[in-house]
């Protein structure tokens, strides 16, 4: 298959074809994050973006590609990777700086009002999670139980494991969305 026809598997949902991308792909993108600082499991969840991405900015519009499929997909893996690693980074400063701060100051009426902004979170995080519909509930949970794509689509009668992962994302940043708006209220 030409590189060419990989873009149009793509926004057709062609599975044989979609199968043959993450064959010939799948292994680079793999192999780049566990040498940068990643897991195998990070990597399948980043292939999986780099294919929605390219997906929801290709397949929506009528946009020709300027450079080979495997360069494109490349690119968007790496600059969501490095994205990831920002954050992680970001996280981690923050997670120190509070650890410190918390250490250092013995007040218990700091620890206790902490302590309630993160019971007000979680409850927040699970009054959002009950208005998506029961599909997306259903989606999240499976894979947050550690099942995969495949086994999920039979389950719930999705075409395939990439329309899963469409899902999830859709699904996911709904579940943002609500948390975000629930949690300024």
């Amino acid at each position: 298959m030409s590189e060419e026809n990989h873009l149009l598997a793509l926004c057709a949902g062609d599975t044989p074809r979609i199968r043959f991308i993450y064959q010939q792909y799948a292994g680079q993108i793999r192999r780049w994050v566990e040498d940068n600082n990643g897991s195998a499991a990070d990597a399948q969840d980043l292939f999986q973006d780099g294919l929605i991405a390219i997906y929801d900015r290709y397949c929506s519009k009528d946009i020709e590609l300027s450079n080979s499929f495997g360069a494109l997909l490349f690119g968007v893996c790496k600059r969501k990777w490095f994205d990831r690693l920002k954050e992680k980074n970001r996280e981690t400063i923050v997670r120190k700086i509070e650890e410190e701060r918390y250490t250092d100051d013995n007040d218990p009426s700091m620890e206790s009002e902490a302590a309630f902004q993160e019971l007000q979170k979680q409850e927040t995080l699970t009054q959002t999670f009950a208005l998506l519909s029961a599909q997306c509930q259903q989606l999240l949970t499976l894979l947050g139980q550690g099942v995969v794509g495949d086994q999920i689509a039979e389950q719930l009668g999705i075409a395939n494991a990439n329309a899963v992962y469409q899902s999830k994302h859709r699904c996911m940043s709904r579940w943002k969305e609500l948390f975000t708006q629930n949690l300024k209220v």
